[in-house]
């Protein structure tokens, strides 16, 4: 099986956390959001991985976007292009994914980024470093739990996750 996919299978299911954005050159906080994610991981098909994304944002917006990928085999790569972003993910080792991508509406601008899941799975840590013309200007540091493991569980109305912290995490 596909290093890449087998990693991604213990990424399935639901997740829940808040991103923190931070700036150069200061590194202070620029803005946070909450987040609900569901992935689906498929052996088979076009489709490797469908993510489903529910953002709130402190000013009372609401967003959900869906992003598809499909498992490149020659390289052991998911390529995606949803025509708002494209990029590849691969697994760089047994919990690590990594992944890089751009925003159709930023040009100049690409977004490297890891994703640590622990060994209970139960958390994953992801830190995105966002450059704009070759220089480091931001980053994006996400704190989430695994709330479900089965994709099924998403909510048909979507309330914002009540404790977004993580359980040991400073309140």
């Amino acid at each position: 099986m596909s290093a890449t996919l087998a990693l991604l299978h213990r990424h399935a299911g639901i997740w829940e956390g808040v991103y923190t954005h931070v700036a150069a050159p200061d590194w202070r906080t620029i803005g946070t959001q909450r987040f609900r994610i569901r992935a689906e991981v498929f052996d088979s098909g076009p489709i490797a991985l469908r993510q489903t994304s529910h953002y709130w944002y402190p000013d009372g917006r609401e967003e959900q976007v869906v992003y598809e990928a499909a498992l490149r085999h020659r390289d052991d790569r998911l390529a995606f292009d949803t025509g708002r972003i494209r990029g590849e993910c691969w697994a760089i080792e047994p919990s690590t994914l990594y992944m890089w991508y751009a925003y159709t509406s930023q040009p100049g601008t690409r977004i490297c980024e890891t994703l640590q899941l622990s060994a209970d799975g139960a958390h994953r840590g992801r830190t995105w470093h966002w450059f704009e013309d070759q220089q480091l200007r931001r980053l994006t540091l996400v704190r989430e739990r695994h709330t479900s493991r089965d994709p099924a569980d998403w909510p048909e109305v979507h309330e914002p996750p009540v404790d977004i912290l993580l359980p040991d995490a400073p309140r």
